[in-house]
């Protein structure tokens, strides 16, 4: 056999070798393009991070999430509900929030609206957020508004189309229409059995959302969810009265509320008592004071105060309404006088701090006259 040359023998190991080299490449290049396609397909654009946040999203062991349901052709919001989950001792509770509340924008708040949009009033109608702002982050400047009545914190928000909401929410009765989570939901819910399974059952439904968070942080609820018990599952009404076509909301019960929430034992047995104004066992109600005469009195030293309260009751229904200056000193918080204990009381939603005391002796011979403190001024 004719033996092959040296040069035969170098040139055939040589392209062999480049053989090898291009395969390699070759597998490399195309191991790339299926990664980046794989991302690509895969991978998911949050709109979370797609605009500047006006509040500081809080994903911590203590989730409050406030979630919106909304229309999606006028965006009107058409239901709130307040949600607490505590990963320590896997309570789960709701707290539902009229959509007719009105809430009065404080000054310092309201001159950083304004500079935002236009739109935005000084007295705001939560059902009206998408009308006042533009965009995603309206549902935070909601929750800015909110947190102007209560003082609670609230860490991040989502919003559900309504009919995503109504298919995930169910109310609790005709009498108590208070918000929980649907029979739909919960059976869906219980069928994850691991943390991968609540993971991949909240990514499945992530793209029917709005929300400030991301999935992944959104994700890291999953585990603990798993040890929610749905029979303890609580719900409850937000505090406050009805005033006409709108609710006002008693920020301090409320944010009672929401404490007593927090600092709960893990539940061990099923709800006895739903809490708040909008169950039937937490009504607010009092003797209207609308057919009394009322003296509004300005005790602030800022023009023109009394005469805007006066404005804003007749514009609810109170009519004999007179106003003055207060001859003594300043005050801070206002005060409701009285002439009988029954009356007064509807007057409260009205200031911050106000208190209301039996007196017989009141200006211009009112029934009611209301002392207006620096604390209410508008």
């Amino acid at each position: 056999m004719k033996k092959k040359s040296v040069a035969s023998i170098f040139f055939i190991n040589f392209f062999k070798t480049i053989g090898i080299i291009a395969l390699l490449l070759g597998v490399g290049v195309l191991s790339y393009y299926l990664t980046m396609l794989y991302y690509k397909q895969t991978s998911r654009i949050e709109r979370s991070t797609a605009y500047t946040h006006v509040i500081t999203v809080n994903t911590g062991n203590e989730s409050s999430n406030l979630i919106y349901s909304y229309d999606e052709k006028t965006k009107k919001i058409k239901a709130m509900v307040l949600e607490l989950f505590d990963e320590n001792t896997k309570n789960l509770s709701y707290i539902t929030i009229p959509v007719n509340s009105q809430i009065s924008i404080s000054q310092n708040t309201y001159a950083e609206f304004i500079e935002v949009s236009q739109k935005a009033p000084q007295l705001a109608t939560l059902s009206d957020i998408n009308d006042y702002f533009s965009g995603d982050v309206a549902y935070e400047y909601g929750i800015l508004i909110l947190q102007e009545v209560m003082d609670v914190d609230i860490g991040y928000f989502t919003a559900l189309p309504s009919g995503k909401f109504d298919a995930y929410f169910q109310k609790k009765s005709e009498k108590e229409p208070l918000y929980m989570p649907s029979q739909t939901l919960l059976n869906e819910a219980a069928k994850c059995k691991s943390k991968g399974d609540m993971e991949d059952f909240m990514e499945s439904r992530w793209d029917e959302l709005i929300s400030d968070a991301t999935l992944s942080q959104k994700q890291n609820y999953a585990e603990s969810l798993l040890g929610v018990k749905r029979e303890y599952i609580r719900v409850h009404g937000i505090y406050g009265e009805k005033n006409g076509q709108s609710f006002i909301i008693n920020g301090k019960k409320t944010a009672k509320l929401v404490n007593n929430i927090w600092e709960a034992d893990a539940y061990t047995s099923e709800q006895a008592i739903v809490k708040g104004s909008l169950s039937t066992g937490g009504s607010t109600s009092s003797v209207s004071s609308a057919n009394c005469k009322i003296q509004v009195t300005n005790a602030t030293g800022i023009n023109g105060l009394a005469s805007t309260y006066k404005q804003k009751l007749q514009a609810d229904g109170y009519s004999d309404i007179d106003v003055g200056n207060f001859m003594g000193n300043k005050q801070t918080s206002t005060t409701i006088y009285v002439k009988k204990k029954k009356w007064g009381k509807d007057l409260l939603k009205y200031f911050k701090n106000a208190a209301v005391k039996v007196s017989s002796n009141l200006t211009n011979g009112a029934d009611i006259e209301i002392i207006l403190g620096t604390e209410d001024a508008l």
